[in-house]
């Protein structure tokens, strides 16, 4: 056997390099899994193994081996859920039937929006007459009250004619609470972000000025005052702009491309009367026609020809999609199939688990056997600061043991983004807690004013101190008699698809492959994933 030195590989692949024949080969994917005709290669893996991650195995560890045999098992339990929803055709359901055509008209709509109006708003010749006309060169600064009846409001504006202040309204009376607590101020808005309906009143107002009468939004029923009107700094709006920009003239371009598919297809659209047979087409076009059945007329409105028109018209442009190829697109087809196992898994489960009644005296056993889960229970309260450097931890650990407050450490550098704007407080009472790991059994026996850490959890290092510690009260059976029932039927739920399972593990044992030795190539960017995840 000939053997080539490593100095003529490098040469030969030079040498290939410069003479630019060089062939590229995608790798072939790694398997993982393969159930019936279908493949779990290590990309798909790694996207639902995200998912599962973010769900219901949130917390587990996705470097341990035991882990990712766990995520693949309940992968394969969904293919075979699946699979048993084909073998007893489930997906014949019409509700089922109408829903996936439903999303394949959606998905097929945008692809062709997507493909016709792929270059508008490309062209920006336009875009400071459209800043101006949609209200980006102007900002303004709004102050509101938020009421739940016109009667509240004028209550409101007599009250302001009276001389009391508006901020003092809006804390006592606003039922918008973002805004009540700051005494009803917005921050400065461009004109563009002012609800189209209220949008011409606020506009008519001077600096100062309050509208005259209760102003109504889709929200709500309003005082508003207009505090101040200044230019925008068009630097900071520019994305915005630009953005808003390119969806009109991409709506543009395909609004005109959908009327001329209407005309060349001779849509005609029929006037609706009383005696009209339901048989009789709504609207009709060439080899096609828009009857009673295929839409709700309940949900027009006002102007229901050119609502009619409108559904007619998106029916052609399905149509032009279909007559493209766009329902073979990979993309498409994948979208709807997911659909279709969603709805067929669903449909399973409610087949398989029925109606199940929970009878008291299970309940009443249930609540006396778990004194743990409702008889008194120890709590404790933590200030915390969690950071993703262990330097840092220990940094901020010092800082704590020279009497600067956990809670204002915390502010300024916990990663904890539900905590940190009360100062990392947190009230603990289970033990068994996956977001936070060792943090919750250590923290719970410990003594208050004790400063733990620096203790690695999922997320980071934390550093904390007790700050007090209680004891909940025993909570009476009928408190919790609903909580009970939900616990055991859902555990009954879980023990006939579990069985269901096992079954199909015996029924498909055949079809299901599995590869183990490439659970090594799985997740190997897991960091990288779970930063884009977080950001």
């Amino acid at each position: 056997m000939m053997r080539i030195s490593s100095r003529a590989v490098i040469l030969l692949t030079a040498g290939l390099l410069a003479c630019e024949r060089t062939e590229q080969y995608d790798p072939k994917p790694v398997v993982v899994a393969v159930i019936d005709r279908d493949t779990i290669d290590v990309e798909a893996y790694d996207e639902m193994a995200t998912t599962l991650l973010a769900s219901s195995h949130r917390g587990q560890d996705p470097t341990s081996l035991d882990t990712r045999r766990q995520l693949l098992d309940a992968m394969i339990d969904r293919q075979l859920l699946a699979l048993e929803g084909q073998r007893r055709k489930l997906d014949a359901a019409p509700k089922i039937a109408t829903a996936l055509e439903q999303r394949q008209s959606k998905l097929l709509w945008r692809a062709l929006f997507n493909a016709v109006a792929v270059d508008a708003g490309l062209d920006t010749s336009g875009i400071q007459t459209f800043a101006i006309e949609e209200g980006f060169t102007e900002e303004v600064l709004l102050q509101h009250v938020m009421l739940a009846n016109e009667a509240d409001a004028w209550r409101v504006l007599e009250a302001l004619d009276a001389g009391e202040p508006m901020d003092v309204l809006a804390v006592e009376r606003s039922t918008h609470h973002e805004t009540g607590g700051l005494g009803g101020y917005f921050s400065y808005m461009s004109v563009s972000q002012v609800l189209p309906e209220i949008r011409e009143q606020i506009l008519s107002l001077e600096s100062g000025q309050t509208y005259p009468e209760p102003l109504t939004s889709r929200y709500g029923i309003h005082v508003f005052r207009l505090i101040d009107r200044r230019p925008a700094d068009m630097v900071r709006w520019w994305d915005a702009v630009l953005k808003e920009f390119r969806v009109r003239e991409r709506s543009r371009v395909f609004e005109s491309f959908a009327d001329s598919l209407a005309d060349a297809h001779g849509l005609v659209c029929e006037s609706l009367v009383d005696d009209r047979p339901a048989s009789d087409p709504l609207c009709t076009w060439t080899d096609g026609q828009l009857l009673s059945s295929d839409v709700n007329l309940a949900a027009a409105g006002e102007d229901l020809q050119s609502w009619l028109r409108t559904k007619a018209r998106d029916r052609l442009v399905v149509e032009e999609a279909k007559r493209r190829g766009m329902d073979r697109e990979l993309v498409v087809r994948d979208q709807v199939e997911a659909l279709r196992e969603e709805m067929m898994i669903d449909s399973l489960q409610r087949v398989v688990v029925g109606r199940i009644e929970i009878a008291d005296a299970e309940k009443r056993a249930y609540y006396e056997k778990h004194p743990e889960l409702y008889g008194p229970r120890p709590t404790v309260r933590v200030d915390e600061v969690l950071v993703a450097d262990r330097t840092l931890a220990q940094r901020l650990r010092g800082q704590a043991e020279v009497g600067v407050p956990i809670d204002s450490l915390a502010r300024v550098h916990s990663i904890r983004e539900v905590t940190k704007k009360r100062g990392g407080s947190m009230w603990l009472v289970t033990r068994d807690n996956p977001l936070l790991g060792a943090l919750a059994p250590l923290a719970l026996d410990s003594e208050v004013g004790a400063l733990l850490g620096p203790l690695e959890v999922p997320g980071g290092y934390s550093v904390l101190r007790i700050a007090e510690k209680s004891e909940t009260p025993t909570r009476p059976y009928e408190a919790v008699e609903r909580n009970i029932e939900v616990i055991l039927r859902l555990r009954a739920e879980h023990q006939k698809m579990d069985s269901l399972l096992v079954q199909l593990r015996v029924d498909f044992a055949d079809e299901v492959v599995v590869h183990a030795d490439a659970l090594g190539s799985v997740l190997t960017d897991w960091g990288d994933r779970e930063d884009d995840a977080q950001n």
